[in-house]
Formats: C-alpha cells, structure tokens, sequence
C-alpha cells in the first residue's frame, strides 16, 4: 500500500470558518439580531473554530507557507480564542454578580485592528481585494474597538455590524471559489490578479 504523505492545502477550511465567524456570530450581535445572552454561544462558536485555526496553522508551518500560517494564527487566537474568552469570563463574571470592565475588548481589538492593516498588505500580494477587504475590515474593527471602549456609541453598531456582513459574505466567496477550484481542478469562480507581485 502506498504511503501518500502529502497535506492537502487547508486555506479553503480557514477561510469557510472566517465567514462563519463573520456571518454567524459577529455580524448578527453588532446589528441586534442577537442580546447579550447569546455571548456564552458565541465564546463557544469562537473558541471551537479556534481549535481548527491552531490546527492549520500548524499544518501550514509545516508546509513552510508564512502567509497562510500567520492568517490562521491570527484568526485561532486575535479573532477566535481570545475574544471567545473575553466574552465567556465576562458574562460569568456578571452571572456570579463580580463587576468587570468590559472595555478591555475594545481596547484589545484596537490591536487587532493594526494586525488586520498588516496582513492586508501580505494579502495584496494574493489578490487585490483581499487586500482591500483586510484594510477595510481593519478601519471596521478600529471603529468597533472604539464603541467598546467607551469612546463611541452603540448606535453606530449596526452600521459596523454591516460592513462585517459583507467580509462574511466576501470570505464564504473566496472559500467557495478556493475548494471547488481544488475539488474540481480548474477555476469555477474569478478571483481576480495581485494587487502587486513583489
């Protein structure tokens, strides 16, 4: 029996799960759709996908690709585990009736928000709009940081909460177009150029 030691290219799951982070948890929270008591579903949705993140990341280092390493380590811990954290210490914290300070999210996205501007300009080298989806999903993410923390209302949340609907949407695309590509062995969807090549 032949031993096939070759890993498959994880992107298309990484990128399905980004989308579903998006569209499932993030977005309908920001827009209302969800109340505050949903936050213990979602740490639980955020902290699971996060295991698969690290997993990915682990193959992609072993497959020596930076790029898709870094974007899953990103997402397992920036997007994943911590905040699924943050969201599930919080609401046991205030069921057990212990005052925190909820603001740490915001500022802990501002972070975020300056990784998000980095790995634009690493995925410009991909695709042009992935680039552009990174950055403006990284102003999104800063605004966001500022309501968390206090320094502006929760009534732009909805507005915030759109423009991650469409990242979401964008992603579920990318993810689509990268595994029927691989499953079928030829483009189905257009992806389109590099904003740059080197």
């Amino acid at each position: 029996m032949e031993n096939n030691s070759k890993w498959v290219d994880p992107t298309p799951i990484a990128i399905f799960l980004v989308g579903g982070i998006l569209l499932g948890c993030f977005w309908p929270m920001l827009v209302g759709y969800l109340s505050p008591a949903a936050a213990p579903l979602i740490a639980g949705v955020l902290l699971a996908s996060s295991v698969v993140f690290i997993i990915l990341m682990v193959i992609e280092i072993r497959s020596g690709n930076l790029f898709g390493a870094t974007l899953n380590g990103v997402f397992g811990v920036l997007l994943g585990l911590a905040p699924g954290m943050i969201f599930l210490f919080q609401f046991l914290a205030q069921a057990a009736g212990i005052e925190v300070d909820g603001r740490i999210t915001g500022w802990y996205f501002f972070y975020v928000s300056i990784v998000l501007l980095v790995v634009g300009i690493a995925a410009g080298r991909m695709f042009w709009h992935m680039a552009l989806v990174f950055w403006v999903l990284a102003v999104d993410i800063f605004f966001i940081a500022l309501v968390f923390a206090g320094f502006l209302s929760h009534t732009i949340e909805p507005v915030l909460g759109w423009v991650i609907f469409a990242g979401g949407v964008y992603f579920l695309y990318m993810a689509t177009a990268a595994f029927l590509g691989a499953m079928l062995q030829r483009p189905v969807l257009p992806v389109g150029k590099p904003l740059y090549t080197k």
